[in-house]
């Protein structure tokens, strides 16, 4: 995921710089006060929201993996203790069916991709803020 929030600056920073036009000779410039302020909004925008999205994977991912691993610990302790007296192994070493486990690490898999989309968000107004940012500076002397 990070990777791909990555890419999404990347794109954001290209089409900023694209748009960014040096003086010319005998115009004292060509790079509008409104261009610039549309520019760093944009580039903010798209920063902003993949630095959360890319918070909201890390908490969500470390929260989904020990909530998965704790409930297949309990379901494994579960079935240890319901399986003690069954054909004089112990059971405490056997790996069995860990339950519901695989429900909660489905779910904490949809949080994750839903907290992408937090960057994406963020990647498409950045797209429209450089869009409309076609103000040209005019030439009062």
């Amino acid at each position: 995921m990070a990777g791909v929030l990555g890419i999404y600056g990347l794109i954001v920073a290209i089409i900023i710089g694209n748009n960014v036009t040096s003086p010319t000779s005998g115009v004292s410039n060509n790079y509008s006060q409104f261009s610039g302020w549309a520019h760093l909004a944009a580039g903010l925008c798209c920063g902003f929201t993949c630095l959360a999205a890319g918070a909201a994977t890390g908490i969500a991912g470390e929260v989904g993996i020990i909530a998965s691993g704790l409930r297949a610990e309990l379901n494994h302790a579960k079935n240890s203790r319901g399986m003690m007296n069954v054909g004089g192994s112990g059971g405490g070493g056997d790996i069995v069916d860990e339950g519901d486990a695989g429900k909660l690490y489905i779910g904490s898999v949809t949080i994750l991709s839903f907290s992408g989309a937090i960057g994406l968000y963020g990647f498409i107004v950045a797209l429209i803020i450089t869009s409309s940012d076609s103000y040209s500076c005019d030439s009062y002397a």
